[in-house]
């Protein structure tokens, strides 16, 4: 078409420029968009591009450590450029107690903490990044087979959370029944608008506790939940 003018992508409105990046994931914001111009480069190192950070999807078990690496790196690059507005993260895999603590010292203001069968995070570390982040709303941990967790301690430190899910998380290999997760819950986390606890061993008493102290619930998972019995005596 011989009247079709060429865009010059960097005099797009910075709105439109912010829109686009926003379709990027991480990685290709901070190793590729920010290098094709000046005009990117400014927006990709605007605080308001990275008040969300999405790392899902960074390798498996499988790929080497030095992938892992890279993925941290660029976690900590992307919470250093949101200048301390960083609302919610979603990390899967590569997640460590260092970085988690790197986290929490720099995002007073998070609110969405979502992590995924990140191995390098123990029950103590997250504690430890949790009590300093008192305004979270929303916690999401999945597939953390082996991993003590303090549930009231976070309950206490995060007096604001209104959904907390938990897939699979504690030493679910073995076959006891257990209320203590669910006694946690109902004792200091009274604000729960939804709760999802897959293939937690509470049992009826648990289940009890908490719709009695959690007047706000809305949502409750409880798939694989094998020691509850809801079927009439």
């Amino acid at each position: 078409m011989k009247d079709a003018k060429l865009i010059n992508w960097a005099e797009l409105p910075s709105e439109l420029i912010y829109s686009i990046l926003l379709c990027l994931s991480v990685p290709d914001r901070l190793a590729n968009a920010r290098n094709v111009c000046r005009s990117w480069r400014r927006v990709c190192q605007d605080p308001l591009m990275w008040r969300e950070i999405e790392m899902r999807d960074m390798g498996t078990y499988e790929e080497a450590m030095d992938y892992y690496r890279a993925a941290e790196a660029m976690c900590r690059r992307a919470v250093d450029l949101s200048q301390g507005g960083l609302l919610e993260i979603n990390i899967e895999y590569f997640g460590t107690d260092s970085l988690l603590a790197y986290i929490a010292d720099r995002s007073s203001n998070l609110k969405h903490l979502v992590l995924t069968e990140c191995d390098h995070i123990t029950g103590m570390g997250l504690l430890e990044a949790v009590t300093k982040l008192t305004l979270l709303e929303r916690l999401e941990l999945s597939q953390f087979y082996f991993m003590e967790l303090d549930l009231e301690s976070i309950g206490l430190s995060c007096p604001l959370l209104k959904t907390l899910k938990l897939n699979n998380v504690g030493y679910y290999d073995l076959d006891d029944e257990c209320d203590d997760d669910a006694l946690a819950i109902a004792k200091t986390m009274p604000g729960l608008h939804h709760l999802q606890l897959i293939g937690n061993r509470l049992t009826n008493t648990g289940l009890n506790a908490i719709v009695e102290n959690c007047p706000h619930l809305k949502y409750l998972d409880l798939r694989d939940c094998i020691y509850i019995n809801l079927v009439p005596q």
